[in-house]
């Protein structure tokens, strides 16, 4: 009789089998650095009739540039090391630096979507396409929050009865 070999669903992420079920993460971050770029082309990006609000709140080109560079980097070097680095060695660390590259996300995202909303009751224009999408965005990384602190804790509890029984065995 022949046996086949099960094979999952979802195939191992290249960024590490960790990140799999990041891909929500991994678009975030890249879409942050890609962001980042942008702003720093010439020109002004800012002035764009959906971007004006925003512009209008007081964010410059250049501070967002660095806000989504530094925030995208760090959140991608995060999830690469949770996807690829033992969780003794990384522990929940790399769980909750993501927590707190997606709060950050989740806020300028919250901050556009409540300026475009803002600038749609102000005015007699038509609302902006974009408010569903930085609202969607603000949304799901609110839900990018949640599920990284639950992995920091959970990388903490099984690490900790992981180190238990090491100490048992060797001691």
């Amino acid at each position: 009789m022949l046996t086949r070999e099960k094979r999952p669903l979802l195939q191992a992420c290249p960024a590490g089998p960790y990140s799999t079920y990041r891909l929500f993460e991994w678009c975030m971050a890249t879409m942050m650095i890609l962001i980042a770029f942008t702003l720093v082309l010439p020109g002004d990006t800012m002035e764009r009739a959906a971007l004006k609000p925003i512009a209008e709140m007081g964010f410059s080109e250049e501070n967002m540039a660095l806000f989504f560079g530094a925030i995208g980097g760090v959140r991608t070097m995060a999830l690469y090391l949770n996807g690829h680095i033992n969780n003794i060695v990384v522990g929940p660390k790399g769980a909750y630096i993501r927590a707190i590259c997606a709060t950050g996300g989740c806020f300028v995202m919250g901050q556009f979507t409540a300026a475009l909303i803002f600038d749609a009751f102000r005015g007699p224009e038509a609302a902006s396409f974009v408010i569903p999408v930085f609202g969607t965005l603000a949304g799901f990384e609110a839900l990018s929050v949640y599920i990284a602190v639950l992995d920091g804790v959970s990388r903490r509890t099984r690490m900790g009865h992981a180190l238990d029984r090491l100490e048992k065995v060797v001691g």
